[in-house]
Formats: structure tokens, C-alpha cells, sequence
């Protein structure tokens, strides 16, 4: 009670006390006994509105905490509920969205893919020496989809990736590209993948056609497996700085295919090791050195080396199938090693690449011949671009444009001009393939990251034991990828 209250009441008492006295000597009232009798009864009403103002009060306070309580716990009701919703949905919905190519995504990010594909259209103009035309057929000008390509690539419950691709362009109806599934995160190995897919042997051959400086690789390409069916294991270390791959393949794409009468027939191991000693600033600066070997084991079966003058629609020059002397062909070989050395140096719009390939086969009609090539090339971005590089294939990858294409906006894409000199010999002993040295310009003009006109010229010199002679080319081709 407050001591207002104890106040009025201690009062009131004193003179009740004091007029019960009075009375009780039956004496009469006097007019200030009248007045305190009436100060009394007022202050007793106003003690009993107080009490009654301080219930209403409690009442009122003790409804609007019961009204609060039941609000609160609605709510907390409806974010628990729209909580379960979303979790709910987040297992079934996918959301779709554009990242250099279209995607797909659960909402738990358990399932994800990827629809891309590349369309490559090719014009070349030729002028050939006479002295090429009757051995290896008048060049003809043309033009060729190089490459129409569709594929599904993803992951499943994050762990497992596939990738199915088709090339629409081939000779086929359709041609296998990359078609393979594989586990990630595989304790002490990183990755495993089984399936149709390159093996991991050159810098130039693992950077994708729709990333590549040239229309075509160089002349030393012609010592790269390629595709084949096999299974590999990979990984990397040092934050990425390391990488290495390795694996085993059945040949299936060598002409003509292999002869699987005996089980080891076609069989190759293949590995590649990375190294990133320098990296900076984001990839603008780099250096990138690399070893690549391959063990092949055709066992008798059918083993060439041939090569175009870095132009798809010519034809090849140099072949050890050629037109003199013994054809791998007629013989047998016994095992094949294949021995790739490459470098990349990035130093902001500034590249360099090159490349040293050495093949040393084992046959039984001609000893073990030695066939050889490599390529030099450096590139520049005019307009201050880089060549991008992925770390976790080792590789260059899409590159990243300052300013899209936009006349109106005053921006004209990226600009790039580029050098190539290659080179291959495919004579040794008695095997006569020729040899052939190539010089090749290009420009490149980038509308978009996934749009580019290149344009490429190539000075091809060719000897050959029945002809030799020069191949003048001048290419280009219209490419939009995603």
C-alpha cells in the first residue's frame, strides 16, 4: 500500500477515535467535528475509487499481456510454417538461370545442370603451289560448320557429375564428344571419371575449340590421343597450384579402329602433371609448366601420324601413311611413347605459349623411328583483356570482356591479334611422312564472351621426298557458344 493511502486511513482513524470519544460522553457536535466527519467520508470514497482505479488498471495491463502473448505466438506460428514451406519446396523447385551458359539448380543444391553447345561456321580460301596439286589433290575453296555441338552436363546429389555431348557437324549423323559420369571428392584420389573423353595429354589439346587463339591447333597436335573410351583419376594441390591427372584408354578413335583380338590390344596409359610456380593478381600474371606421357600398346595394330596445314577443309600434307617407302600400315608396331612438354606465360593483355611433343615408336619393320613437333606462339588483347585460366583443368578458359559490344554505347568488344609458328616431322629411317613449317596471323574480335569472328592467315612451307611446295590460307570463321 502507498504511503498516501497510510496516510489518509491513519488519519481518518485518529478522528474517528476522536469523535467515538466525544461522542460517547454524549456531548453534541461542534461544526469542526461536522467538517472533519465530512473530510473523512470523502477521503474513504476517495481511497475506495482508488483501490477500484488500481484494479481496472491490473486488469487492463494483465488483457493486453494475454492479447500479446497470443499475437507473438501466432507469429512465431506462421514463420515456422512458412519455414517448413520453403523447405519443402526447396527439395523439388529448380530455379533457372544464365551463367555463360543455361542453367538449372534444385533449391537444396543437390541436383544442377547445364544446357551449352557451340556453333562453328568456316570459310577458307586457298592458293597452292602447283607442285602440291597432282600428289595431294587441288585445295578448293570453301565453307563447313566446323563444329555444331549440343550437351548436358551436371551433378547429382553433388558427388556425381556427367557430361553427354554431340556433334551434329561430324560425318556421322551424330559423333560422341564427351560422354562420361564420374565421383568427386573420392578420398586420397579427388576425382574419378569413366566414360568417352580426352585424355589428359597437351595444353592446346585440353583448351576447348571455343577457347583456343587459333581456328585450329598447331601442327604438333598431331601427336595428342585425343578422345578416347578409359577410365581416370585426378586431383590437385596447393590451393589449385597442382595438378595432376592419370589414366587408362582403349583406343577407339584411331584409323582405322583396332583389332581387339588380343585383350591388351589398344591399350594406353596417359598422365599429365601441372605446376603454377607464378600467380597473380587474379590470373593476369602467371606461369604455367606442364609434362605430359603417354604409353600406347597397339600390339600389331594399325598406327599412323598425319596433319592438316591448320585448316580443316585442305588436305594433309604430312602422313606416315604417305606415298613412299614402308606404311605403318603394312606393319606392325609394337608399342608407341608419347612425350608432351608445355609452358604459358600471362602477363596481363600479354601471352605466350608453347609446346614440344616427341613420339618414339616401336615397330618390327622399321627399328624405332623418332617423329617430332612443336609450336610458339604469343598473343595480345588491344582492347586490355586477358587470357582467363582454370586452375582446376590447367588450362585457359572463356574469356572475360572489359566492354560487350555496344555501338550505341560507343563499345566495340575486345580486340586480339596473335602469331603462330609450328612445326612437324614425320620422317625417320625408312618412314617418309615429310615435314612441314607453318606460319600462321590471326585476329580476333570478341563481340561478347560468347561471340567471336576470327580471322586467320597461314604461310604453310611443305617438303616432302615427292614434292615440296607452299600453301597459302586465308580463314575465318563466325563462332557464338553457351
Amino acid at each position: 500500500m502507498s504511503n498516501t493511502r497510510i496516510g489518509v486511513l491513519s488519519l481518518a482513524v485518529a478522528i474517528a477515535l476522536a469523535l467515538t470519544v466525544q461522542s460517547a460522553a454524549a456531548q453534541p457536535l461542534t461544526e469542526r467535528e461536522r467538517t472533519l466527519l465530512e473530510k473523512v467520508d470523502t477521503l474513504e470514497k476517495r481511497v475506495a475509487d482508488l483501490e477500484r482505479s488500481q484494479a481496472a488498471g491490473q486488469a487492463v495491463r494483465s488483457v493486453k499481456e494475454d492479447q500479446s502473448r497470443v499475437q507473438l505466438e501466432n507469429r512465431v506460428s506462421e514463420i515456422e510454417e512458412k519455414i517448413d514451406q520453403d523447405a519443402s519446396s526447396a527439395a523439388t523447385d529448380f530455379r533457372v538461370f544464365w551463367k555463360e551458359g543455361l542453367r538449372f539448380e534444385s533449391g537444396d543444391g543437390n541436383f544442377k545442370l547445364r544446357v551449352g553447345g557451340r556453333i562453328q561456321n568456316d570459310w577458307a580460301w586457298y592458293n597452292q603451289d602447283d607442285s602440291l596439286k597432282w600428289p595431294v589433290g587441288d585445295e578448293q575453296d570453301g565453307t563447313e560448320f566446323r563444329r555444331a555441338r549440343i550437351y548436358l552436363q551436371g551433378d547429382i546429389y553433388e558427388d556425381i557429375f556427367y557430361k553427354a555431348q554431340y556433334d551434329f557437324a561430324s560425318d556421322n549423323p551424330t559423333s560422341f564428344k564427351d560422354v562420361y559420369v564420374g565421383l568427386k571428392n573420392v578420398p586420397h584420389v579427388g576425382k574419378l571419371t569413366l566414360g568417352h573423353r580426352k585424355e589428359p595429354f597437351g595444353l592446346e589439346q585440353l583448351t576447348s575449340s571455343k577457347y583456343i587463339t587459333f581456328m585450329e591447333r598447331s601442327l604438333a597436335d598431331a601427336f595428342t590421343p585425343g578422345r578416347n573410351v578409359g577410365a581416370m583419376i585426378s586431383n590437385d594441390a596447393l590451393d589449385e597450384r597442382i595438378t595432376w591427372a592419370l589414366g587408362v584408354w582403349k583406343d577407339v578413335d584411331d584409323w582405322p579402329s583396332s583389332n581387339d583380338s588380343d585383350e591388351d590390344q589398344g591399350v594406353a596409359f596417359t598422365a599429365r602433371l601441372t605446376g603454377l610456380p607464378w600467380y597473380e593478381d587474379d590470373g593476369r600474371k602467371l606461369l604455367h609448366l606442364g609434362v605430359a606421357y603417354s604409353h600406347r600398346n597397339p600390339d600389331g595394330a594399325n598406327y599412323r601420324f598425319r596433319e592438316r596445314p591448320e585448316s580443316h577443309l585442305a588436305n594433309r600434307y604430312v602422313n606416315t601413311d604417305g606415298f613412299v617407302g614402308f606404311r605403318t600400315r603394312d606393319g606392325s608396331v609394337d608399342g608407341v611413347d608419347l612425350w608432351g612438354f608445355e609452358s604459358a606465360l600471362v602477363y596481363g593483355p600479354f601471352s605466350l605459349q608453347g609446346e614440344y611433343m616427341l613420339a618414339d615408336v616401336d615397330t618390327e619393320f622399321a627399328g624405332n623411328p623418332d617423329f617430332d613437333g612443336y609450336y610458339l606462339q604469343a598473343s595480345y588483347f588491344l582492347t586490355g583483356e586477358n587470357r582467363r585460366y582454370k586452375q582446376s583443368s590447367a588450362a585457359f578458359d572463356r574469356v572475360k570482356l572489359n566492354n560487350n559490344f555496344s555501338p550505341g554505347s560507343g563499345n566495340w568488344g575486345a580486340w586480339e591479334v596473335a602469331l603462330r609458328y609450328s612445326s612437324i616431322d614425320l620422317n625417320d629411317g625408312i618412314i617418309r611422312g615429310g615435314e612441314e613449317d607453318n606460319w600462321t596471323a590471326a585476329l580476333n574480335w570478341y563481340l561478347n564472351p560468347n561471340t567471336r569472328v576470327m580471322l586467320n592467315y597461314i604461310l604453310a612451307d611443305v617438303e616432302h621426298d615427292l614434292y615440296e611446295g607452299d600453301l597459302d590460307i586465308l580463314q575465318c570463321r563466325f563462332q557464338v557458344d553457351f
